[in-house]
């Protein structure tokens, strides 16, 4: 058997993904019950964390030589530590290097990957709502993306308009966490959610309760809003959708003349970048949901054919982008 040094360069690169599957678990299950927070706050043994977080003892061991292992913690003279570099990644939101809830939502979208050979042998796909904690992981740096973006660059009107006081339609709303997010920045402005799923209209609505929210179980394909809304807003919808060339186009209906529609949405790369290896790879998790990844091709021929105008693409890193259109 030969050692490590004398392995094939492909064997080392496939043992990688099999560490990294590793990597992904510890992560989630470390922030999910509290030791990153709870490490980052206040270095500790490990029996010391499972003792203050009333965690078995045996569980925590393994997770701590695990993460020491994976380089998500230190340790020195008895007590786990973390970096504060590793804090940023793994715990705050609002940092563009923000990967906590990535890792969280490949975790927990990873049980549900058991039906993938149904998938194969009859076409058989899964009903995202079961899911709806994964992709409010998931998005929370996507959402925080696009508010710092609409705060500089080429989206700055974005930025202006809401923080004067305007009318936005969250089109996919989902649980209404983004919605939230802007309430507390714009103040000023108003909010109408619309989401087809029973279960994350009802989330919704408990976020929407006493703020200047309005939330809908409406499909994007059935809106018949007539020039009401300044800012139409799409994230990581508008691949779910089964008329997307209709929800567009009733996106364009929505607004008043001068408005503006912001999609942000994960677009196929046309070559597998480093950079854009991870959304093709996530193909296959799609595939199991019935939807695909657009290109940018797709997505701007989308809003021309609607009507829009001005349509832009800003590069967010990890080929998701904020698509920007202007109804003139």
């Amino acid at each position: 058997m030969a050692g490590w040094k004398g392995r094939p360069k492909e064997f080392k690169q496939l043992w990688d993904y099999s560490v990294g599957f590793y990597g992904v678990w510890v992560a989630h299950i470390g922030r999910s019950v509290g030791l990153l927070q709870h490490i980052a706050h206040s270095p500790a043994s490990a029996a010391g964390l499972a003792a203050k977080l009333g965690l078995d003892a045996g569980a925590v061991g393994a997770w701590c030589s695990a993460a020491v292992a994976l380089g998500l913690i230190g340790e020195r003279k008895g007590k786990l530590r973390m970096s504060a570099r590793m804090k940023e990644i793994l715990l705050d939101a609002k940092s563009p290097n923000y990967l906590g809830g990535q890792f969280s939502y490949l975790a927990m979208r990873s049980l549900e990957y058991r039906g993938l050979e149904d998938l194969f042998n009859s076409g058989k796909t899964l009903d995202m709502s079961s899911t709806f904690d994964a992709i409010e992981q998931a998005t929370d740096w996507d959402h925080n993306a696009f508010l710092s973006a609409i705060k500089k660059g080429r989206s700055r009107r974005l930025h202006a308009m809401l923080s004067k006081g305007c009318r936005v339609l969250d089109v996919g709303c989902g649980t209404g966490t983004l919605i939230e997010k802007l309430w507390r920045s714009y103040p000023r402005s108003a909010f109408v959610g619309v989401e087809p799923s029973e279960v994350a209209v009802h989330r919704a609505m408990e976020v929407a309760a006493g703020k200047p929210v309005e939330i809908l179980r409406l499909q994007g394909e059935a809106m018949n809003f007539d020039g009401q809304f300044d800012i139409v807003y799409l994230g990581e919808s508008l691949y779910a959708a089964s008329d997307k060339q209709a929800v567009v186009s009733n996106c364009y209906r929505a607004l008043k003349k001068g408005g503006a529609i912001a999609i942000v949405e994960g677009l196929l790369p046309k070559t597998a970048s480093k950079e854009g290896r991870l959304i093709i790879g996530m193909q296959l998790d799609f595939a199991l949901q019935g939807y695909r990844f657009m290109t940018k091709e797709e997505t701007g021929a989308l809003l021309r054919n609607a009507g829009f105008s001005k349509v832009a693409f800003s590069d967010f890193g990890g080929s998701l982008f904020l698509v920007s259109a202007w109804k003139i």
